[in-house]
């Protein structure tokens, strides 16, 4: 018997130490242990166990701690939590799992082994195909643009796939086809994914599913075999067609796998990625494509075909989820295993669109009904697919993609993300209250983000990414905000436009080194004789700031004269998560504005913890220069994550203008 101690980072309470037991002599590669806690009494409801991996090797056991599941809030309530803590950026909590990436899985897959270096900067490209685009290049490209809207169609067409490429993609099924149709009686080939739902950038991998099951048979249980059947015990009919139909996911693509090294003379190597959905990765020279491979993926197919759908509806999501894919991939949080992948970070567009007033995509629930493509579950079939939006009225929204882009960043800044986004709905709900379809076989696993998936309402779209992904995200949101306030937008000789929000997010030492230098932040006002009381009306009456007057030297000799001061303690964080209560409370009575913002502040208040902790402390100067010009000086106190700054940079000059 092998006796571990395992710390456990618990929800409010703290580091305890776990005795773990795990015993030698079984000969499986994972399973579930459990854990006890000396001298801690903990409620029988809560499920203390992990998963154990690599247990062969001993000497370097792993525990898996997204497995362990630990919430002391919601005992009694049946939200699957996954053990979390509490997070100082994030308003929803930390996931804590171990990393796992394939970092460099398609240098082995084309080259048989690791790159000695890392590319050069002129060779870096958000995909690997040999005729992805590299990202200076295609910078460079937007900066020789007149305007903002050049620069997107600019970007647009560099970027997206061209008939030549779904040329190569179609001949690579066609040829995989051929050769599983020495083995398999009874299959199809299906593409699916960015390939061909309108979505994919030139050198992007390729996705293929194959079928071998179909609707209008009974889906039978898994065969279980000693070993991997040989080809030709396949193909001489010594293992009958009905068991290699019918063999495990895992067994089916070791299979799959020989064939391939058997009949593809181009293949180097062939890797099998042990993920949530098992799948095949290897790269065809002959076509210059890296594949991902998978088995009955039905429920991808449905997703890649409603992307497709939603490009076609409205000609705005496409465009705008190029680009937020692209912002993506190159800031490193999108397009590995530990982190967003494509498909959930369409949502994140959806999700945002739909919440538009008025919105610019409908819910998902309603897409799907009125669909018969969807719900046939037919790719191929675009005629049926163009037939369906004739259903749909065009959305009232006018915004522009350049409007629309910038407004993407700024409602993710200030999101609540201890809210489940809910695409199928175009509305979202706290964790606490989300209830689990009990029919399900899903279970819904709480991340750091939460977008439930339009067609599984216990599944998680966002349940893979990485603490440290999301965390670069929401730097990445930050940083996409601050290049809007402060830089051009405009065509110039230097720097402007689209290229400017294509950043990767810094190490968190060095945002924390950045936030420190920028405590001091100015904001430009409209003009008018009662601005000083209206800031101070927006400050304490619509956010509910405890501000205090303070004393205005009357012999300042500056340039400017200072109108206003106040010192201000933020108690309550009142700027996140405003949309959903400004939705909640727009049936309400009052018709003013500001206190339309006072409602908001106090509903959130009242679901924040009581408490006189000081989140934020900063003074603040209205001044009027001798051109008569009126601005807003806020001076923090402390280091802190500047998203409050950002957010009254914004806020502020809006406010006033509603008055």
């Amino acid at each position: 018997m092998l006796h571990l101690r395992l710390a456990v980072l618990l929800n409010t309470r703290g580091t305890d130490v776990f005795n773990l037991e795990l015993d030698k002599q079984k000969k499986h590669s994972s399973r579930g242990v459990s854990l006890s806690c000396p001298g801690k009494d903990y409620p029988d409801s809560t499920s203390l166990r992990c998963t154990v991996r690599n247990a062969k090797k001993f000497n370097s056991v792993y525990v898996n701690a997204v497995n362990v599941l630990i919430n002391y809030n919601n005992i009694d309530s049946n939200v699957p939590y996954i053990k979390q803590q509490k997070s100082p950026v994030f308003t929803s909590a930390i996931l804590l799992k171990k990393p796992h990436t394939t970092k460099n899985w398609k240098y082995l897959a084309r080259d048989g082994k690791r790159p000695d270096k890392s590319p050069s900067e002129e060779a870096i490209s958000v995909e690997e195909g040999s005729d992805s685009v590299r990202h200076l290049a295609l910078m460079s490209k937007l900066q020789n643009c007149s305007s903002l809207s050049e620069q997107i169609e600019t970007f647009i067409s560099e970027l997206s796939l061209t008939s030549e490429d779904f040329k190569k993609r179609t001949a690579f099924c066609k040829e995989l086809e051929e050769i599983f149709g020495i083995y398999f009686p009874k299959f199809k080939v299906h593409q699916f994914g960015s390939s061909v739902n309108g979505l994919g950038f030139k050198g992007c991998d390729l996705d293929v599913c194959l079928q071998t099951n179909f609707a209008d048979e009974a889906v039978e249980d898994y065969v279980q075999l000693q070993d991997v059947p040989s080809l030709e015990d396949v193909k001489n009919g010594v293992v009958p067609p009905e068991i290699v139909l019918r063999m495990t996911p895992y067994f089916m693509l070791r299979f799959v796998r020989r064939m391939l090294f058997f009949h593809c003379t181009d293949i180097n190597k062939v890797l099998v990625i042990k993920a949530r959905c098992p799948i095949l990765r290897f790269y065809r020279s002959k076509y210059d494509i890296f594949c991902d491979f998978s088995l009955e993926s039905k429920i991808s197919v449905r997703n890649t075909m409603l992307l497709w759908l939603l490009c076609h509806l409205d000609e705005r999501f496409p465009v705008l989820t190029k680009i937020i894919r692209y912002w993506g991939k190159y800031g490193g949080f999108v397009g590995d295993i530990d982190r967003f992948n494509s498909y959930s970070f369409s949502l994140l567009v959806v999700h945002f669109l739909q919440t538009r007033n008025p919105p610019v995509l409908p819910p998902i629930n309603e897409v799907y009904s009125k669909s018969e493509y969807l719900q046939r579950i037919s790719l191929e079939d675009t005629g049926l697919m163009f037939e369906d939006i004739k259903k749909f009225s065009p959305s009232s929204n006018t915004k522009t993609v350049e409007e629309l882009l910038r407004e993407f960043f700024f409602h993710y800044l200030t999101y609540d993300f201890s809210r489940i986004m809910q695409p199928s709905l175009s509305s979202s709900i706290p964790v606490a209250d989300f209830v689990p379809d009990k029919d399900s076989e899903d279970k819904f696993e709480v991340n750091t983000v939460n977008i439930q998936d339009p067609f599984r309402p216990n599944f998680n779209v966002t349940a893979v990414p990485s603490f440290e992904s999301c965390i670069r995200f929401r730097n990445g949101l930050y940083l996409a905000c601050e290049t809007y306030q402060n830089k051009i937008f405009t065509p110039s000789a230097e720097n402007w436009g689209l290229p400017l929000i294509f950043n990767r997010p810094p190490s968190e030492t060095k945002m924390h080194e950045q936030w420190k230098k920028n405590l001091f932040h100015t904001i430009e006002i409209p003009a008018s004789p009662d601005a000083a009381d209206k800031v101070k009306e927006i400050l304490e009456h619509a956010l509910l700031f405890n501000c205090s007057p303070c004393y205005i030297d009357s012999e300042d000799c500056s340039d400017s004269k200072v109108i206003l001061k106040l010192q201000c303690k933020v108690h309550h964080n009142t700027w996140t998560g405003r949309d959903w209560v400004l939705e909640k409370l727009k049936d309400s009575n009052s018709q003013l504005p500001l206190e339309t913002e006072h409602l908001i502040s106090k509903e959130l208040i009242s679901q924040s913890e009581k408490g006189r902790q000081i989140l934020n402390e900063f003074t603040c100067e209205c001044k009027e220069n001798s051109d008569g010009k009126l601005s807003v000086e806020l001076n923090f106190k402390e280091s802190k994550a500047p998203f409050l700054a950002v957010f009254l940079k914004e806020y502020i000059p809006s406010m006033i203008k509603k008055f």
